[in-house]
């Protein structure tokens, strides 16, 4: 018998046929946790399935994941859906996912903690959005299914409590796929103005996790942020509470007691009403007679039996502060006049002032006249500067044949130095000979 030898991509191709072309490996679920996740720019999801013994490459294609409800996470326990393929250059198998899913309550309970961190985020549940409920609703709106027990529920609490108050109901269902866009179109009519509601309350009676879901739709939990009326979420729940409750200005844990959050026992208010109108009255009474006592206390007083004692009082108020007056002024006049008589003669002081200042100036000028170099030259003496007007004040400064201008005290001299001789000269001793040109 001949022995068969396949090449490497021969064996891998057939082993890719046999399995691409098994209905047993066709269209199967895997069951497994989610390791080493990998969102692609490309749009494509890569990811590995394992359990506590093996584990499979899985690859989620963006045409095949465009739909998904929920984010992948690593860890994540899921059941993937696909068919197992072969990839040749690496010779591994691997499962082509076409869709992927929870198992029963927590793939729900996935999305719904998904919604709640993205509304979160966006500050849907800010407690600063939530408003309070009006005092008194005059109109109620009501969002519930019409044939449900919380409609007729809310109805007899409110009725009980307040019997004129309205109520107008905005049919929808509570439960199944078109649930939420009822839910939601309800709210947003119950909204319109021509209404006049005052006051929303939006759920429905208690049931199962699925039943609850249309409350933690986006759709819905909007419409309660959304809502420009103040509104309650009441859905009857005991352990878990869906977005709405989050979403709305008040949570009531049943439409009952949403009924008696929303609308005030009337016979409390009119007790309520009595204990106010009493002390008002008392109040008043009270007032009036306190009143009354000091009209009558003023009335007896003697400035309102006999009014002309008024006038005489201020009369003699006035003839007081007159009086006061007059001997104000004389005071002041006394001491002024006082003053005056004190101050001396002023013209034979400023005279006297004058006649010093005088002297002084005197004195003054006849010692400048003593020391002005014009006394000097009087007595003889003069000025020698020569041709640039320079003060000569040695024979060293001058030369034969310089011009020289004499500055005596009555006039200027022009001369010409024909010798120079040292020493000091008086009398009729010899003298430089000095040409003058008047």
């Amino acid at each position: 018998m001949d022995e068969i030898i396949y090449s490497v991509t021969q064996i891998t191709r057939e082993i890719k046929s046999t399995l691409e072309n098994n209905d047993m490996f066709s269209n199967i679920w895997i069951r497994g946790e989610i390791y080493n996740l990998t969102y692609h720019s490309s749009g494509h999801i890569y990811f590995t399935l394992k359990d506590d013994k093996a584990l499979i490459a899985a690859t989620f294609f963006r045409n095949a994941n465009r739909g998904l409800a929920f984010k992948l996470e690593e860890g994540m326990d899921i059941l993937a859906r696909g068919n197992i393929s072969v990839y040749e250059k690496r010779g591994s198998y691997q499962l082509n996912v076409s869709q992927v899913r929870l198992e029963g309550i927590g793939e729900l309970q996935k999305k719904i903690e998904q919604l709640k961190k993205k509304l979160l985020e966006e500050g849907i549940f800010d407690h600063e959005r939530k408003r309070p409920l009006p005092f008194l609703p005059r109109r109620l709106g009501i969002v519930t299914s019409p044939t449900g027990a919380a409609i007729r529920d809310i109805i007899k609490v409110a009725l009980r409590r307040y019997p004129s108050i309205e109520i107008l109901l905005a049919p929808s269902k509570v439960q199944g796929d078109d649930a939420a866009a009822t839910i939601s179109r309800g709210i947003d009519e119950l909204n319109k103005t021509e209404y006049g509601i005052d006051l929303i309350i939006a759920g429905r009676g208690g049931g199962s996790f699925e039943d609850l879901m249309p409350f933690n739709e986006e759709i819905v939990v909007r419409a309660f942020a959304n809502s420009m009326v103040p509104i309650i979420s009441a859905v009857g729940h005991q352990i878990d509470h869906p977005l709405s409750d989050d979403a709305a200005d008040l949570a009531a844990p049943t439409p009952s007691a949403a009924a008696e959050m929303a609308v005030p026992l009337k016979r409390e208010l009119e007790d309520e009403i009595q204990y106010l109108f009493t002390r008002s009255w008392s109040a008043l009474n009270a007032l009036l007679t306190n009143s009354a006592t000091r009209l009558r206390g003023v009335t007896e007083r003697r400035i309102f039996k006999e009014p002309a004692e008024l006038v005489h009082r201020f009369d003699l108020l006035l003839s007081d502060i007159e009086r006061d007056i007059a001997d104000s002024m004389k005071d002041k006049l006394r001491a002024f006049r006082d003053r005056l008589l004190s101050i001396p003669d002023l013209g034979l002081h400023m005279g006297h002032c004058l006649k010093q200042k005088t002297n002084r100036y005197n004195m003054a000028i006849h010692s400048l006249e003593q020391l002005s170099p014009l006394a000097v030259m009087k007595r003889g003496y003069s000025i020698t500067l020569d041709s640039n007007d320079r003060l000569i004040k040695s024979i060293t400064q001058i030369s034969p044949g310089d011009m020289l201008r004499l500055l005596l005290h009555d006039g200027t001299v022009s001369c010409t130095v024909t010798s120079k001789q040292r020493g000091t000269h008086s009398g009729k001793e010899k003298t430089a000979p000095v040409k003058n040109n008047l």
